[in-house]
C-alpha cells in the first residue's frame, strides 16, 4: 500500500500517522510540501509539486494544508480517485466550508475529517453503553495549551482569518465529542471567548460553547487553552447520573487513548471499501457548527 501526504503546515498530526502507518506495515510513503525533514525521519519520498503526488498513484493521501488550500488540494487528490483524510482543521472560515463543500459533493472518492478523538477507544466505548439510555446533555472540557500556536511557525492556527483561532481550533475536538455522543442535529446556540494568560494570542485562550442537540438535549465544550497539559475531559449526564471518561485514561499509551491509532485504522478500512470514515454531512455539521460558534464569540 502508498500513501501520499499533501502538505505539512502542522507537523505532529502528520508525523504520528507516518509513525502509525510503518507500524502497520505500510512503508511506502510520498510526500509534497516537505523540506526534507520529514521525507528523512519517515523514509518517504519526497516529491516537488502535488501533481507528482497525484502521478505517484497512492492508494489514500493525508492533507494538512492550511484551511484556504485545503479545497483545491481536496478537488486534484480525490478528483483523481484517491481516497484523503484532511487533518484538523480542515477549515478556518465559511469561506473555507462553502470551497470544500463544494468539492466533497462532486468528488470520485470519499473525503474523511474529523477529530481523532472521535475514534478514540474510551469514546466508542461509552457511545456503546449509552445506546439504550436516555442522555439529557453531553459537557467536554478541553485542555489544551495554545503556547505552541504563538510560536511563527504556527501562529496561523492563533488567526480567526486563517485557522480559526483557539474557539475554532481546540473547540472542534470539543464539538467533535459531542456529536460522536449525541448524533446528527447539532448547531451552535452560544459562544464567548476570553484572554486570560497568553495576552500575545490573536484569539483568546478560554472559550466556551453552547450546543443544541438532537430531541432538545445539550452539548457544553469549555476551551481551556491557559493550561500547561492537554487532557480531555467528557461527561454524559443521564436521569441516573454522569457517565464520564478522561483523555488520555491512566497508563494508556496515548496514540492508542487519545484516538490515533483508531482514527488511521478507520481511515484505511473504509478507503478500501470506497466511503468515508465519517460521512461528509456528519464531519460539515461539526465544522459548521463550531464555525457558528467563532462568530457567535
Amino acid at each position: 500500500m502508498r500513501v501520499g501526504f499533501a502538505g505539512l503546515a502542522t507537523t505532529f498530526h502528520p508525523g504520528a500517522d507516518a509513525r502509525l502507518l510503518r507500524e502497520r506495515g505500510v512503508t511506502d510513503l510520498v510526500v509534497w510540501g516537505d523540506d526534507g525533514r520529514f521525507a528523512a525521519e519517515h523514509g518517504a519520498r519526497a516529491v516537488a509539486a502535488l501533481d507528482d503526488l497525484v502521478a505517484a498513484r497512492p492508494d489514500a493521501a493525508v492533507v494538512t494544508c492550511r484551511p484556504a488550500a485545503v479545497p483545491a488540494v481536496v478537488r486534484r487528490l480525490a478528483g483523481a480517485g484517491i481516497p484523503v483524510f484532511v487533518t484538523k482543521p480542515a477549515v478556518g472560515t465559511r469561506a473555507d466550508l462553502d470551497r470544500l463543500d463544494e468539492v466533497v459533493s462532486a468528488a470520485p472518492a470519499p473525503v474523511t475529517t474529523c477529530s481523532v478523538l472521535r475514534f478514540a477507544p474510551g469514546v466508542t466505548r461509552l457511545a456503546r453503553r449509552l445506546r439504550e439510555a436516555t442522555v439529557l446533555g453531553v459537557r467536554v472540557t478541553v485542555r489544551h495549551s495554545v503556547t505552541a500556536y504563538l510560536e511563527p511557525g504556527r501562529r496561523w492556527l492563533d488567526d480567526p482569518g486563517e485557522g480559526g483561532g483557539t474557539l475554532l481550533t481546540m473547540g472542534l475536538h470539543g464539538v467533535e465529542l459531542v456529536s460522536a455522543l449525541l448524533g446528527p442535529g447539532l448547531g451552535a446556540r452560544w459562544a464567548a471567548g476570553a484572554v486570560h494568560v497568553h495576552h500575545g494570542t490573536l484569539s483568546e485562550d478560554t472559550a466556551v460553547i453552547a450546543l443544541g442537540g438532537p430531541a432538545g438535549r445539550y452539548g457544553v465544550v469549555e476551551v481551556l487553552g491557559a493550561t500547561d497539559e492537554e487532557r480531555y475531559e467528557v461527561a454524559v449526564q443521564t436521569p441516573e447520573g454522569a457517565h464520564t471518561v478522561s483523555l488520555p485514561e491512566p497508563g494508556a499509551d496515548p496514540m492508542t487513548s487519545l484516538g490515533y491509532a483508531a482514527t488511521i485504522d478507520a481511515f484505511l478500512d473504509a478507503a478500501a471499501a470506497g466511503r468515508a470514515a465519517v460521512p461528509w454531512a456528519t464531519a460539515r455539521e461539526v465544522l459548521s457548527a463550531a464555525l457558528d460558534a467563532r462568530s457567535l464569540g
